[in-house]
């Protein structure tokens, strides 16, 4: 950090004071603070809907207690505390749930934590040939000269040549297990870092969806830039240094050969003897570890997707001119109670008197007590025998109330029992849509959810009409796209018969 010492020493006061993660280092329940979060949310970071968190944080509250540890809180009042300071971020979830995870500030304050709890030397040959190895492909890949070039592909080929002779003659040249535990030990450590970089990434493009809105709503900055380009149909969020970061990151893996290397490679490494010494946690993570980076990147993929239509709608409702209409009143408001505030004084009197509200003040002595005789009721109290509970009388109420998805579900396994492959329209041609409209839309709720989850659903380009009778005995059908059903899952077999 360049600078003279009172600028620097300003600037590390502001960060002292406003960095979350600082905050956590040095608050008094650093502990149980840390303990909670790390075990729950961190080790990879995820997000978790904040039901399943704050239950899982009580039992680890309760842990803690039994060892003597003050933790004098429930999980809810430490939840709001974490959010507030700026440890926790809290976002709406699917449903009407919410979700909650790490903050980029907490990511690394529990990094700077792990590191404490278990140093590692920074002095190996990993290292120094990770750097090494990098530094050479970035000067080769920026070199722009035919020349060296060549001479380097040349120098490559003869190596490889020079090898695989060694291998034919068999001479196999293999890293020693010291070596190898050392590689695998720095390739941890690296891999471990991408899961939280992605929520940093998440949060880098919050703020600069935030920061272009400002740029288009105030018209300061490249205001101007901003809408020609949103207008244009650029993705200034995806075009941005996170978005290209980002995309170019994604890319790599979606590469499905990439993808096929990695696993294999992973599977290549826990299959060599000197591995079967590495910690069981570390070799899970490693099998795991193209799944999580997969799903966390598809996670930031949606969120960076999500932000670039918001973006566009914004611009191309026009949208935007409202927000900068109130921006401009609010500005207007601004000055004049200054000039207001710079003529008048807030003490100065108005002559106008409010009266203020007061409570009557009265001696115990005017109070009266309650009588609980007062309101007694004069008329006997008549017993009513029970009557006996039509249970077909109550199913039907709550069929009319609600999609009956049980029978649905069932309809649907009747029909693959019969046949392998069918559509909607098979299964309302055996089993008609009894609740009318309401029926038709659970089929499509679950065909959807075959489609995203465990079963197998194709949505077609091919249209069906499926069809219903109202309540009147009229007939209505919908035209909507073809949804073909191969497989479905075990447990919709054992739902409750249709009715």
């Amino acid at each position: 950090m360049a600078g003279s010492p009172s600028a620097r020493a300003e600037a590390l006061r502001r960060l002292v004071a406003d960095s979350p993660a600082l905050a956590l280092l040095r608050a008094d329940l650093l502990p149980v603070s840390a303990a909670v979060l790390g075990t729950i949310l961190d080790e990879p970071p995820v997000t978790m809907d904040t039901s399943e968190f704050l239950e899982r944080a009580e039992d680890a509250l309760d842990q803690i207690r039994d060892l003597g540890v003050d933790a004098p809180q429930g999980g809810q009042e430490y939840l709001i505390g974490w959010i507030h300071q700026g440890l926790v971020v809290r976002s709406p979830g699917p449903g009407r749930t919410e979700t909650v995870r790490l903050s980029p500030a907490a990511l690394d304050a529990m990094d700077f934590l792990r590191r404490l709890e278990h140093p590692q030397s920074t002095v190996t040959s990993s290292r120094l040939a990770t750097v090494t190895g990098l530094l050479r492909s970035l000067a080769r890949d920026t070199d722009p000269s035919r020349r060296t070039r060549l001479a380097d592909l040349h120098a490559r080929r003869d190596a490889i040549d020079a090898e695989i002779a060694a291998v034919e003659a068999g001479r196999i040249s293999v890293l020693d297990d010291v070596t190898a535990a050392e590689r695998l030990a720095e390739v941890l450590r690296l891999a471990g870092q991408i899961p939280a970089d992605f929520t940093k990434i998440s949060a880098d493009l919050e703020r600069l969806n935030h920061d272009l809105r400002t740029q288009i709503v105030s018209g300061s900055g490249s205001r101007g830039d901003v809408l020609d380009d949103v207008f244009a149909g650029v993705d200034v969020i995806e075009s941005s240094e996170a978005g290209r970061t980002f995309t170019a990151f994604h890319q790599l893996l979606t590469d499905v050969q990439r993808s096929e290397a990695l696993d294999e490679s992973v599977d290549q490494i826990l299959d060599r003897p000197w591995s079967h010494t590495v910690l069981h946690r570390d070799r899970e993570f490693l099998r795991g570890l193209l799944g999580v980076l997969q799903d966390d990147s598809q996670e930031v993929r949606q969120v960076m997707t999500g932000f670039s239509r918001s973006l566009h709608r914004f611009v191309e409702t026009h949208e935007y001119r409202e927000h900068r209409r109130l921006a401009a009143e609010l500005t207007t408001t601004r000055s004049r109670l200054s000039t207001v505030a710079a003529e008048h004084r807030a003490t100065a009197p108005t002559g106008y008197e409010l009266p203020a509200t007061s409570l009557p003040i009265s001696t115990i002595a005017s109070w009266k007590l309650h009588n609980p005789d007062d309101n007694r009721t004069m008329t006997p109290v008549v017993e009513i025998a029970p009557g006996e509970l039509d249970l077909e009388a109550l199913r039907e109420q709550v069929r009319a109330s609600e999609i009956d998805f049980d029978a649905l579900r069932r309809a649907i396994s009747l029909t693959a029992a019969d046949k392998p492959v069918f559509s909607l329209a098979e299964v309302l041609e055996r089993f008609p849509a009894d609740q009318g409209l309401a029926s038709i839309v659970g089929l499509l709720v679950l065909a959807e959810g075959l489609v995203r989850g465990p079963g197998r659903c194709t949505r077609s380009t091919a249209v069906e009409n499926l069809g219903w009778q109202t309540s009147r005995g009229g007939r209505r059908s919908m035209s909507l796209p073809r949804y073909i059903i191969s497989e479905i899952p075990k447990e919709w077999s054992r739902r409750a018969p249709i009715a």
